[in-house]
């Protein structure tokens, strides 16, 4: 009995480093968390002193009073812990490694790649969360990220864009179309952009568009309304009639539609179309107010969003990544050794892994730290607007556009936990962060049957934390166990210093 006992708790440990589960056929992986303080949004108040039966991947049972604990069973003693669902972060992007050349072929970067891959999904998991959505569902990116053992939940969109519109623009034209085939025709701008040699119209239709996404297994259409930032504002975007069309399309088959939008004019858009979420915090005002709040026309478009009860996330981190190049303690920061593998950290520091800030340095032609400043002056706009936000009863969404740009300043759940920082530095409580990091995301999204609350018959993605959330926003940085669909994952197991030697 001795020896079935050790075999058996020797393959349970390896499930845990690993993620999956090792037993006999027939034989049901079970934990029980003991002892410890609940925190979910289904309860008005904290619960302490709670106990919780997890049997394969899902939470079964949950009592104040001690629970039978038969041979075999993992114990996890929560003593002095506080016990919440895991996070959800509903705007990532699992693609590409931040900082590097976007759709790079040299050679040199294969390896910074392969360990990218590697290592994503537990840096993830490594600041708390288990369950991603990312917006654009790039095909080739969600099989790569889903291919590894350890990963969160990973559900996506499929991406609409104009043709030639954004973000297509920064792809060369001879890969543009074969990247981002779903791109929709757009009739009124066929004067200067006409549809493609070998392509055909009815193809490209909004209906035809949104039938191969959902065909695909996406959750939601994500289309662009975005005319151009920095020097540009002549990128097309789609007309009010498709737009309405897209609407009415994804509506038929069951999808979300999300707008990539953050600016006054391009938001109104999207709330004239009636998506169901605005991907982005509205940070570009073009108006002039230093003042507290918000100016009058900013105050009356969020009143519309809060009206029509569209999704908003506020997205705060985008511009901090951004000043971030310009920061010269960032690549010290010790978080980043948890979650950047040392290959990748490394070049950052080169020559070459700086071309990004040297590229915004020509394009700004400005100081260092005056390009850091606009970049935060934007990202305060975009703070003041979820503070009015959530003062109107809005619920927020947490996403954090991970990395929203090839900047080396957003990093994988190092980023999820930065923004919910920003959220608290504008203002919101804390209780409402806990629920746009929970219950918010998986209601929105569809996915509260399984994600969101601490409830028997839930998927066991939970978070074991020395501290408490509702007290300081640090606990999100404070987890001593991460557990993954029942299995209890140590936090340090996780770390790019130790997956990566």
């Amino acid at each position: 009995m001795f020896k079935l006992m050790h075999f058996l708790v020797h393959r349970r440990f390896f499930a845990a480093v690993i993620g999956i589960a090792i037993l006999p056929a027939g034989w049901a992986h079970e934990v029980v968390i003991q002892n410890v303080t609940l925190l979910t949004a289904n309860r008005s108040q904290p619960a302490p002193n709670q106990n919780v039966r997890i049997r394969d991947d899902r939470i079964v049972e949950i009592s104040s009073r001690a629970l039978q604990v038969g041979a075999g069973v993992e114990r996890i003693d929560g003593r002095g812990k506080f016990l919440t669902p895991g996070i959800m972060d509903s705007h990532v992007h699992v693609g590409e490694p931040p900082g590097v050349p976007i759709g790079s072929k040299d050679p040199a970067h294969a390896t910074l790649h392969s360990s990218f891959a590697i290592q994503q999904p537990r840096s993830y998991l490594y600041f708390g969360v288990t369950q991603l959505l990312d917006l654009t569902g790039p095909a080739e990116a969600i099989v790569t990220f889903n291919a590894q053992p350890i990963r969160p939940d990973l559900f996506y969109c499929g991406l609409a864009p104009p043709l030639d519109g954004y973000p297509t623009v920064f792809v060369p034209k001879s890969e543009r179309y074969s990247l981002m085939p779903n791109f929709i025709y757009e009739p009124a701008n066929a004067d200067k952009h006409p549809l493609p040699q070998g392509f055909k119209a009815q193809d490209h239709t909004p209906e035809a568009v949104v039938n191969r996404i959902a065909l695909s297994g996406a959750r939601c259409i994500k289309v662009p309304i975005e005319e151009g930032f920095g020097g540009a504002r002549d990128w097309p975007i789609l007309s009010t009639e498709t737009l309405q069309r897209v609407r009415k399309a994804a509506t038929e088959r069951g999808l979300l539609l999300i707008a990539h939008a953050n600016a006054l004019g391009m938001q109104r858009i999207a709330v004239n179309t009636r998506v169901d979420v605005i991907a982005h915090g509205l940070w570009n005002w073009d108006l002039e107010s230093d003042k507290p709040g918000v100016p009058p026309q900013i105050a009356a478009h969020l009143r519309s969003v809060h009206e029509h009860k569209i999704g908003y996330q506020p997205t705060i981190r985008v511009l901090a990544g951004m000043a971030d190049l310009f920061r010269d303690d960032t690549l010290k920061d010790p978080a980043y050794l948890k979650v950047v593998p040392p290959a990748l950290l490394r070049w950052y520091s080169t020559e070459e892994g700086q071309w990004f800030k040297n590229q915004l340095r020509k394009d700004f032609d400005a100081p260092d730290m005056q390009i850091a400043h606009i970049h935060l002056k934007t990202a305060a706009q975009g703070m003041r607007a979820a503070k009015f936000l959530h003062d109107l009863g809005h619920p927020l969404l947490l996403g954090s556009d991970t990395p929203s740009a090839p900047t080396y300043g957003n990093q994988p759940g190092y980023d999820t936990y930065r923004e919910m920082r920003f959220m608290a530095q504008s203002g919101i409580p804390l209780d409402a962060i806990f629920r746009a990091a929970t219950i918010n995301n998986a209601q929105q999204f569809g996915l509260d049957q399984d994600y969101g609350t601490i409830e028997p018959g839930k998927i066991a993605n939970l978070l074991l934390l020395d501290a408490n959330p509702l007290q300081t926003v640090r606990a999100w940085s404070l987890i001593d166990k991460v557990v993954l669909r029942g299995k209890v994952i140590e936090r340090e197991m996780l770390s790019a210093e130790r997956v990566m030697k």
